[in-house]
């Protein structure tokens, strides 16, 4: 029986009570939500699971679900110190990516000796040539 729609329901559900809540709120239990929603156990534990994965909320064995304390923006790296590191864009790379492009269409191909482009492995060669440049 798919339940996804129960999950989905009780996601809904406990995400906007953790939404309206401040941080460390305790939850409604896994009884009080089965009996509410009138799901099983284990709907409200993958609804659940799959909020923790977002990180709204958070479990604690033996004490039940609470609010967890979310930031508003996650920081973001600091990735200055590559521009440093690996100097600005090559010479080149216009050039590198035009090797990799599929011809367009209506071209005329001269590689009769090679695979047909749907068989080619465009993508692992482009990463190789990548990490080779």
């Amino acid at each position: 029986m798919n339940d996804g729609s129960a999950i989905e329901r009780v996601v809904r559900h406990l995400g906007a009570l953790a939404a309206d809540a401040v941080p460390g709120t305790r939850l409604p239990s896994v009884r009080e939500l089965t009996a509410h929603h009138h799901v099983s156990p284990v709907t409200v534990a993958e609804a659940t699971r799959r909020l923790v994965a977002d990180g709204l909320i958070e479990t604690r064995p033996g004490r039940g679900a609470y609010v967890s304390n979310r930031r508003a923006d996650p920081p973001r790296p600091d990735l200055s110190w590559q521009t440093v590191a690996l100097g600005s864009r090559r010479d080149g790379e216009e050039e590198m990516q035009a090797l990799l492009s599929l011809p367009p269409s209506g071209a005329i191909p001269l590689t009769g000796g090679y695979l047909d482009p749907d068989l080619q492995p465009a993508a692992a060669l482009g990463a190789a040539l990548a990490r080779a440049a």
